[in-house]
C-alpha cells in the first residue's frame, strides 16, 4: 500500500472522528435574541419560566442595551437588600439521558458586578445525584462550577465582563468536567444517582443577612449540547480495513 494512501485512509478517519465527536444542540437561548425573545419579564418566553420571591427580588427580565449583553439581549436576575430575596429562570427540556445521549454539555455567559459578589448566584438541574447543582459563592467570591460535590473544585470569580462557564457529564466514563473562563476546573469527578435530566434552573438568591447589599447578575448564551456516540468511527475503521484488504488483493 502507497505512502498516499495510507494518509489518505488516516485522514478519512480523522475526519469521521472529528464529525462523530461533533456537539449537536439539544437547546439553544440563540443568545435571548429577537424574535424568539422580547425585552420585559423573561416568563413565558420560549419555554423559560421566571418568578421573582421575597421583599424585593425581581422577576428575571430579558434586557437590551446599555445594560450588558453579548448580542442585542440577555436576562437580567435582580435581587434586592433583604434576605430571602430571589430571582429565578427555569427551563424544562426533553430529557436527553432517556433519548440515549451519554454525554451533556450545559454552557452559558455569567455578567458579575465587581470588585466583589454580594450575593450567591447557584445553577442546577431539577433532577437529584451528584453533581446537579453549582454556584458562584460569595464567601469566597469563587465559582464552584458543582457546588461542594466529592471532589469539585473552583476557580476565582471574575468580574466587570462575561465568562462563559461549560459543564460536561460523561456517562460513558461516569465523569464530569467544567470550564470556567477557559480554565479546566473540575477533571472527572464522579457522577453518582443522576437517571435522568429534565431541566436547568439558575437563581440569584440574597442568602446572606439583609444589609450585606442588593445585587444583579447577566445571563447569555445558554446552551445544552449531546454529544453523539463515536460507533460511526468504529464502522468506518472496518469499512477502511475491508478497502484496505481489497487493494492489497488487487495489487499484492
Amino acid at each position: 500500500m502507497s505512502v498516499r494512501w495510507m494518509m489518505a485512509v488516516v485522514a478519512m478517519v480523522a475526519l469521521e472522528m472529528t464529525a462523530a465527536r461533533a456537539q449537536l444542540v439539544w437547546y439553544d437561548s440563540g443568545g435571548f435574541e429577537a424574535p424568539v425573545f422580547s425585552p420585559g419579564v423573561l416568563n413565558g418566553q420560549d419555554g423559560w419560566v421566571s418568578a421573582p420571591g421575597g421583599t424585593s427580588g425581581d422577576w428575571a427580565r430579558v434586557v437590551v442595551a446599555p445594560e450588558p449583553t453579548m448580542g442585542g439581549q440577555a436576562v437580567r436576575l435582580e435581587v434586592g437588600d433583604s434576605q430571602g430575596d430571589y430571582s429565578v429562570m427555569e427551563r424544562s427540556i426533553p430529557d436527553p439521558l432517556a433519548a440515549g445521549w451519554k454525554v451533556v454539555i450545559v454552557t452559558f455567559d455569567i455578567y458579575r458586578i465587581g470588585p466583589r459578589q454580594k450575593q450567591n448566584l447557584w445553577w442546577y438541574w431539577f433532577d437529584s445525584g451528584e453533581p446537579t447543582y453549582g454556584l458562584q459563592w460569595d464567601l469566597s467570591n469563587a465559582t464552584h462550577p458543582f457546588g461542594w460535590n466529592p471532589g469539585a473544585g473552583s476557580t476565582p470569580t471574575v468580574f466587570d465582563q462575561y465568562v462563559t462557564l461549560k459543564m460536561m457529564w460523561d456517562f460513558n466514563q461516569m465523569k464530569a468536567y467544567s470550564w470556567y473562563n477557559g480554565v479546566l476546573v473540575d477533571n472527572g469527578i464522579p457522577i453518582t444517582g443522576i437517571s435522568t435530566l429534565t431541566g436547568w434552573g439558575i437563581v440569584l438568591a440574597h442568602d446572606a443577612a439583609s444589609g450585606t447589599g442588593a445585587d444583579t447578575v447577566w445571563i447569555d448564551n445558554f446552551a445544552i449540547h449531546v454529544v453523539p456516540e463515536p460507533a460511526s468511527v468504529v464502522a468506518l475503521a472496518g469499512g477502511v480495513l475491508a478497502l484496505m484488504g481489497v487493494r492489497r488483493r488487487r495489487t499484492g
